[in-house]
C-alpha cells in the first residue's frame, strides 16, 4: 500500500517528537504525569491515515525504550504504553477521520479508551508480579490525570490549527 509523502513525512516528525518530549519533559522534572508521548502520538491519530498512524503508535514507545530506557520494558510499561499508543492513534482515525465525529468527543472516547487499557494492563500486570492490583490501578490513573487536562486543552486547537496549515501545502504523492 502507498502512502502519501505528506502523512510519511509528519508520521517521521511526530516519532520523532514522541521520542523528544518525553526526554525534554523528564529534564525538567515534569515526568510521566504530563504524558509528554501522548500529544504527537494522539496528533498522528487526527492527521494521518490509519497505517502511518498506527505505527508511530506502536513504535514511539518501544523506540523510546530501546534508545532511552523509558518508558521501561520491566515492569513492562514500554508494552502497555505499545497498547496505548495504537488506541490514541486507531481511534481518532475511525472517529474523527472515517466518521466525522467532532474532534472533543473523538478525543474524549479515546481518553476513556486509552485509561481502560492501562487499567486492565496494570491490573493483569499487578497480578503476575504478585502486585495490589487496586492500589496500583488506581495509582496510575490518578498519575496522568495533570496530563489528561492539558491534553484536552492542548490537542483539539493544535489539530485545527495544523489541518489548517496542511491544507495550504499541495497534496505530495
Amino acid at each position: 500500500m502507498k502512502h502519501s509523502s505528506r502523512d510519511l513525512l509528519l508520521g517521521a516528525m511526530l516519532l520523532a517528537l514522541a521520542l523528544l518530549f518525553p526526554i525534554l519533559f523528564h529534564a525538567v522534572g515534569l515526568g510521566s504525569s504530563f504524558l509528554p508521548m501522548f500529544y504527537p502520538i494522539l496528533l498522528a491519530g487526527f492527521l494521518i491515515d490509519l497505517p502511518v498512524a498506527l505505527t508511530v503508535g506502536f513504535f514511539a514507545p518501544l523506540l523510546s525504550a530501546f534508545f532511552t530506557g523509558m518508558p521501561p520494558f520491566f515492569p513492562p510499561i514500554a508494552f502497555i504504553m505499545m497498547a496505548e499508543g495504537l488506541a490514541l492513534t486507531g481511534l481518532p482515525v475511525l472517529l474523527y477521520q472515517k466518521r466525522r465525529m467532532k474532534i472533543l468527543p473523538s478525543l474524549f472516547i479515546t481518553i476513556v479508551a486509552d485509561r481502560i487499557i492501562l487499567l486492565g494492563a496494570v491490573i493483569v500486570s499487578a497480578r503476575w508480579l504478585s502486585l495490589p492490583e487496586g492500589v496500583l490501578g488506581l495509582a496510575s490513573l490518578v498519575r496522568g490525570l495533570p496530563g489528561i487536562v492539558l491534553i484536552i486543552f492542548f490537542v483539539p486547537p493544535l489539530v485545527k490549527k495544523m489541518e489548517e496549515k496542511l491544507r495550504s501545502f499541495p497534496q505530495m504523492r
